[in-house]
């Protein structure tokens, strides 16, 4: 498998588990943060509006998937974003550590494909 290809799967299943999230955390907010050992969201606004802003970020990611050579920027910002909200889930503790897990290593996979696709890269054009 090529690094475009290996980059895609990564960054493909990564939009398309955040999109299963978000629309969970939009239909059913309070299972969602019972699953994290927090109490019931009130009111439920804040978690829906944060799902549905998951799905608006995911499809950001968009150009970069369909050519992450020429549009870097959709990439490093989802990776950075992912790293930096990995961060900010640790610091909160308690429930927030799965959320962390799950960006951290989102972020961290999608760094070293996209590397190995720029890397490919470089060597295509040298």
């Amino acid at each position: 498998m090529s690094a475009l290809k290996r980059y895609r799967l990564c960054l493909m299943l990564s939009i398309v588990l955040n999109l299963v999230v978000g629309l969970w955390i939009f239909v059913s907010p309070d299972t969602f943060t019972s699953l994290l050992g927090q109490p019931d969201a009130v009111p439920s606004t804040w978690p829906r509006h944060w799902g549905a802003q998951l799905w608006a970020i995911n499809f950001l990611y968009l150009p970069g998937y369909r050519d992450p050579r020429t549009h870097r920027w959709p990439n490093w910002c989802g990776i950075g974003i992912r790293i930096g909200f990995a961060l900010f889930f640790f610091s909160q503790g308690d429930g927030f550590v799965p959320m962390g897990i799950y960006d951290g290593i989102s972020g961290l996979i999608l760094l070293g494909t996209y590397l190995q696709v720029l890397q490919s890269a470089d060597k295509q054009t040298g």
